[in-house]
């Protein structure tokens, strides 16, 4: 279950869609908020972004408890600080521009680290409820025993599919495992364009993938970079789920 969030508020566009995800994150447990806001990284007073303190409200009606957090500087630095301290359970960050250039690859490696999942919404995001069709991305039988356990403790997904990617397999080939029908495709090249092009066939409204601490496909025999390209073209919702547990309080 879901309890607390980080919301990493940059622009008007991701307060909206903040707002969108809200009812699903509220569904499945999410009761406290910690609203962290940018501001420009030189002197002087601090400048919010215009009507922040409506952006507080709309939240403070969907949560029971928000509180803003209003950072200068590095946001590797405080996204990370913050989720460590506060403990959250997951991390909730827009890809809408807002005039600054942050990669977001680095923001979400050190909360890996420390096993704390990173949603990330697309500028251009698809509509739908987040949990009405799941795919989930693996590279063994292992990494999908601990995917579905785990998504199913925090989210509550109990309608979930999965794909294994292979080098080469017969197409078509499917497979129970975890309770969850498996479909082994093979890759196109591109790890990133095969999960993609797999989302897209099914319809998928959340892509969730178990990446380790450089942003691979976790499970992979080799590296398979997955987190970078796929955050760069993803017109879908993604779930980054961390391949080490998060630390105890």
């Amino acid at each position: 279950m879901i309890t607390r969030a980080i919301f990493v508020l940059s622009s008007p566009k991701a307060g909206e869609q903040f707002l969108r995800v809200l009812p699903d994150l509220r569904a499945i447990g999410l009761a406290e908020a910690t609203i962290l806001h940018l501001v420009a990284a030189k002197r002087g007073p601090a400048e919010p972004m215009p009507d922040l303190a409506n952006w507080i409200r709309h939240f403070e009606a969907a949560i029971p408890k928000v509180e803003l957090a209003l950072k200068r500087g590095d946001p590797v630095k405080w996204i990370y600080e913050l989720a460590r301290v506060r403990q959250v359970d997951i991390v909730v960050i827009s890809g809408a521009r807002n005039g600054v250039e942050w990669d977001l690859e680095r923001v979400s490696s050190p909360l890996r680290s420390v096993g704390i999942p990173i949603l990330y919404l697309p500028e251009n995001q698809l509509e739908g409820p987040l949990g009405d069709r799941v795919l989930v991305a693996v590279k063994s039988a292992e990494t999908l025993d601990r995917t579905v356990s785990k998504l199913r403790e925090w989210f509550g997904f109990d309608e979930l599919r999965a794909v294994r990617i292979a080098d080469s397999v017969a197409d078509g080939q499917r497979r129970e495992c975890s309770g969850v029908q498996l479909e082994i495709v093979s890759d196109e090249g591109d790890v990133a364009t095969t999960l993609l092009h797999q989302a897209e066939r099914c319809g998928a409204t959340l892509l969730t993938i178990l990446a380790d601490e450089e942003g691979d496909l976790a499970g992979a025999a080799q590296g398979l970079p997955v987190v970078r390209p796929l955050i760069e073209t993803t017109l879908r919702p993604v779930l980054i789920w961390p391949s080490v547990a998060k630390a105890s309080a």
